[in-house]
């Protein structure tokens, strides 16, 4: 999917189909916050001013850089983890051995539909943690691009926690939907706060500026 152009990914996911998804956009989401932050990076390096943050901020980007070419991959793989649990969906259940069949598969593509978004929330903190420093010693001109890249990843990270929640639902297994569904609302709290705070604080000089 990272080859089709922007038109044509919009294109299918506004389409009456099941992938792309809501996991594949949060990560284009991520994606595309993660290069803004490179952006702001790659504006600060080489600037005199900034000479003494210059080592730090090219380290910055390069980190920006992986995430991103990770988060490009997560969203195919959002679509591949989508196809075996959309399979199990329509296993027969009428006998016994048909139903625990059926539970079997069904537990084991929802953990695997699970998983992605999980990553793609990984992903996202990361670079809301990147973002966050980029915003703090990076070029000032470009101080509304970071936050717009952190608005978009904290974006990304409740979205993504939202297909979470959907699979784990699903599951017969509680400790295990139990232990999923507190990694997403610890992503989830801890990159949300960082991105409140940052976008507050960026916000908040533009108003006083003014």
């Amino acid at each position: 999917m990272k080859e089709q152009t922007i038109e044509h990914f919009l294109t299918e996911l506004s389409a009456k189909k099941s992938t792309p998804g809501a996991g594949g956009a949060a990560a284009l989401v991520a994606a595309l916050g993660t290069a803004l932050g490179s952006m702001v990076g790659n504006f600060t390096i080489g600037k005199k001013k900034y000479q003494a943050v210059q080592t730090e901020v090219e380290k910055i980007v390069e980190e920006l850089e992986q995430i991103k070419l990770e988060l490009e991959e997560l969203i195919q793989k959002d679509a591949d983890a989508f196809y075996p649990l959309a399979q199990a969906y329509k296993l027969p259940k009428e006998t016994p051995t048909e139903i625990a069949y059926k539970e079997k598969v069904m537990e084991e593509a929802l953990e695997g539909a699970t998983i992605v978004p999980i990553d793609i929330m990984k992903k996202a903190l990361r670079a809301i943690e990147l973002l966050e420093r980029v915003a703090e010693i990076g070029n000032t001109m470009l101080t509304a691009d970071a936050g717009t890249g952190i608005v978009f990843c904290k974006a990304a990270l409740e979205g993504a926690s939202l297909s979470v929640y959907i699979n784990t639902t699903e599951m017969q297994n509680k400790q295990k939907r139990q232990l999923l569904n507190q990694e997403a609302e610890r992503l989830v709290e801890k990159g949300s706060t960082i991105a409140s705070n940052v976008y507050q604080m960026i916000s908040q000089s533009y108003k006083v500026a003014k």
